[in-house]
C-alpha cells in the first residue's frame, strides 16, 4: 500500500485547565484512562497563550480560579471565534452559573464530587461534538474550494438544478441549447463528485447555507 494514499487524522487532545494540582491530576488520570492525549494547565492565561483550534478537542476547566476563571475563560474563547467543546466543573452546586455555563455553550456543568463515569461521560460527548464540527468545517472549506472553481454559468445551472428546474426549462430559461446544459450539468457533476442530481441538490443547499451564514460570498 501507498503510504501517501491516505492521511492520519491527529489525535483527539483533552485540555484540562485549574489552578488546583490535585484537582488536575484526578482529571488527567480519568481522561489518560480512556485512552486519550492529555494537556494541562494551571491558568486560563497560560492555555490561551498556547491553544490552536484545529483539531478534535474538549477542555474540562475549573470555574473558580485565580485570575481568569472558567466562565471567563469560556467567554474569551467564544468572543475569538473558537467553538471548542467545554465542559466546566465546580467544588460547589451553583445552579445559577451552570446556567450561564450552558447558554455560553457549555458541554455541562459537573461537580468536583461527580462519579468518574460522569466525567467520562462528558469527555466522551465533548470529543463526538468536536468531531462533528471539524468534519463539518473540513467539508464548507471543500465546499468553497468547490464552488471557487465554477465558471458564472455553472453556478446559474446549479442554481436552477436546486430550484428542481428540468434541463429543458434551464435551457429555455437562459436561452441555450439543451445540450449546453447538460454539458453543464455533467461538469458540476465531475466537479462535485456528484452520482446522483440528489448529491447535486445537497451541495446547493450547503453552498445556499454558507452564503447565509455570510460565510461565502456567491455573487
Amino acid at each position: 500500500m501507498n503510504s501517501g494514499s491516505f492521511r492520519l487524522e491527529p489525535e483527539p487532545v483533552v485540555y484540562i485547565v485549574d489552578d488546583d494540582p490535585g484537582s488536575r491530576d484526578a482529571l488527567k488520570s480519568i481522561a489518560e484512562s480512556m485512552q486519550l492525549k492529555v494537556l494541562v494547565f494551571s491558568s486560563a492565561e497560560e492555555f490561551l497563550s498556547s491553544y490552536k483550534d484545529d483539531t478534535v478537542s474538549c477542555l474540562i476547566t475549573d470555574l473558580r480560579m485565580q485570575e481568569m476563571s472558567g466562565l471567563d475563560l469560556l467567554h474569551r474563547l467564544r468572543e475569538a471565534g473558537h467553538s471548542i467543546q467545554t465542559i466546566i466543573i465546580s467544588g460547589f452546586a451553583e445552579t445559577p452559573v451552570a446556567v450561564d455555563a450552558m447558554q455560553a455553550g457549555a458541554v455541562t456543568f459537573l461537580e468536583k464530587s461527580a462519579p468518574q463515569n460522569k466525567i467520562s461521560e462528558a469527555i466522551s460527548r465533548g470529543l463526538s461534538l468536536s468531531r462533528q464540527l471539524q468534519k463539518k468545517k473540513a467539508d464548507d472549506a471543500k465546499a468553497k474550494q468547490i464552488w471557487k472553481s465554477f465558471n458564472a454559468e455553472e453556478r446559474q445551472v446549479l442554481r436552477l438544478v436546486s430550484a428542481a428546474k428540468l434541463n429543458k426549462e434551464i435551457a429555455f430559461e437562459l436561452g441555450v441549447p439543451l445540450r449546453t446544459v447538460e454539458d453543464r450539468r455533467r461538469r458540476l457533476m465531475n466537479k462535485i463528485g456528484a452520482a446522483t442530481v440528489v448529491d447535486l441538490i445537497r451541495f446547493a443547499i450547503r453552498i445556499e447555507e454558507l452564503e447565509q451564514s455570510g460565510d461565502l460570498e456567491t455573487r
